[in-house]
């Protein structure tokens, strides 16, 4: 699909499949940029945890810090658009930030619920997880005949390296953001769960998955609500992609991370109302 196609058909799709691949998205400059700090950064990669690596304690770069939510995973740098202007473009772009506040709803506003940077190497996963059939609000997806949507988070994963077989591709189940009914690996005791932490396998060998391939520069749109994950890396080498997930402007930063108040106060209006949509309130000084 091209970044370009007209509104209806990128409507129809999004409705239909529960994701669109924004061809394109990231141009070459840009990447460049971005490849070269993880570059620069290597070492945090080699190294990610300060103290006993079982306690994995994140390193700090500035406001941005290492991060994993199961070893498997890679090495996330959590809070990325704070680690420079490289990343700070990527917040309000145009490619698929117009998109994203249209399906969560112009009346929402937008807000960013996580952002972060995933480094992945060979044997590398991620474990299926949401779906419809998670009453959670933030995997809300509802577009009525009105016309008028509401979806609860987007998520946007942007390859900075080319994505193909054996690179540990992201898996979308197309269409589970509208199924009830539970994913067979998610139904444990006879309950619906968010998350397998059960069977502890990659999603790419889960019932239904289809893996995204993208090239560099390509930006992976899709719903929160449909269930996903990634293959096992198979390759050697390493993944690279940035990953925002947008939400109403009511949802918070995930984990609480903030911006400095420097870069805020250099920040382009539209930027500061996503990163900050509900600005402190304090009294006067």
């Amino acid at each position: 699909m091209n970044s370009g196609m007209d509104a209806k058909t990128q409507d129809y799709l999004f409705d239909l499949q529960g994701y669109l691949i924004l061809e394109n998205a990231v141009d070459e400059a840009h990447l460049a940029e971005i490849n070269q700090w993880v570059d620069d950064h290597w070492e945090y990669i080699e190294t990610p945890w300060d103290g006993d690596p079982a306690h994995r304690r994140g390193r700090w770069i500035g406001h941005t810090q290492t991060h994993t939510y199961n070893i498997e995973n890679g090495v996330n740098f959590q809070n990325i658009v704070a680690a420079g202007p490289a990343f700070e473009k990527l917040i309000d772009h145009p490619v698929w930030t117009e998109p994203a506040r249209r399906y969560v709803n112009p009346v929402n506003g937008l807000s960013i619920h996580e952002n972060f940077l995933n480094v992945r190497g060979k044997g590398g996963f991620i474990h299926i997880h949401c779906g419809g059939h998670v009453p959670l609000s933030y995997l809300t997806f509802r577009q009525v005949n009105t016309g008028e949507w509401l979806v609860g988070q987007i998520n946007v994963l942007i390859a900075l390296n080319d994505i193909g077989p054996g690179d540990g591709a992201p898996v979308l189940v197309p269409s589970s953001h509208k199924c009830a009914e539970i994913h067979p690996r998610l139904e444990h005791n006879g309950k619906g769960i968010v998350y397998d932490g059960v069977t502890g396998k990659p999603a790419g060998t889960a019932f239904g998955v289809k893996e995204m391939y993208l090239k560099a520069g390509d930006a992976l749109f899709f719903t929160d609500a449909i269930t996903h994950g990634s293959a096992e890396r198979l390759n050697d080498g390493h993944r690279r992609s940035v990953v925002i997930r947008y939400s109403p402007r009511y949802v918070r930063e995930r984990f609480g991370y903030t911006i400095p108040a420097d870069v805020l106060a250099q920040m382009t209006p539209e930027r500061r109302s996503i990163v900050q949509p509900n600005a402190p309130l304090r009294p006067p000084e």
